[in-house]
């Protein structure tokens, strides 16, 4: 698949929310995802879930990087490269799949934005072929007493298919956390 074709979704005109039901996170239902849009170019997709495992070991399974295409069916596959606050790294993502039905698989190179045991994402222009603006993704792993809440959130700004973008990755993104979590879990 294209990803012309992976943004050609109808436009996303109001708040998607599934809010968490509790007053704070770590009082978190086992999992949240919401969508917000800020303007027709500008849109928020934040996801998380609720993990039965300390922060540290949700943190090596998240980094392992190597291992992770083994349990990880979509979006975020692997990542090489210098893995430390500024460093220059290239990730394998799947997005979607081709039009003979395997696995679009990209390799995308970032500069990252990382926290040991904590932070770990980028924030990178977009090329102008698929809109220009940029992305702020991020995971984030924080200590919940004895459990762990999983945060992954995407920021779309300066992207005429912001809303697109964001609508099409809740899924996805959820399906990841599922898996870091039976994964951690297991």
């Amino acid at each position: 698949m294209k990803l012309s074709t992976f943004l050609a979704a109808s436009a996303l005109t109001a708040v998607i929310s599934t809010p968490l039901s509790a007053e704070t996170s770590c009082d978190a239902t086992l999992m949240h995802g919401s969508i917000t849009q800020l303007s027709a170019t500008h849109a928020i997709v934040d996801t998380s879930v609720l993990i039965d495992a300390t922060p540290a070991a949700v943190w090596a399974t998240l980094t392992d990087f190597d291992a992770m295409a083994s349990w990880s069916s979509g979006t975020l596959q692997g990542m090489t490269g210098d893995i430390e606050d500024g460093g220059r790294v290239t990730i394998t993502f799947i997005f979607g799949t081709t039009e003979d039905g395997e696995p679009n698989v990209m390799t995308i190179p970032h500069t990252l934005i990382y926290d040991e045991g904590s932070v770990i994402g980028w924030s990178d222009p977009f090329p102008e072929d698929i809109g220009g603006g940029h992305d702020n993704h991020l995971y984030r792993v924080e200590a919940c007493g004895d459990q762990t809440l999983f945060v992954q959130s995407d920021e779309i700004v300066g992207n005429p298919y912001a809303a697109n973008f964001v609508a099409q990755l809740l899924p996805m993104y959820q399906v990841f956390n599922a898996e870091l979590k039976a994964e951690v879990e297991d």
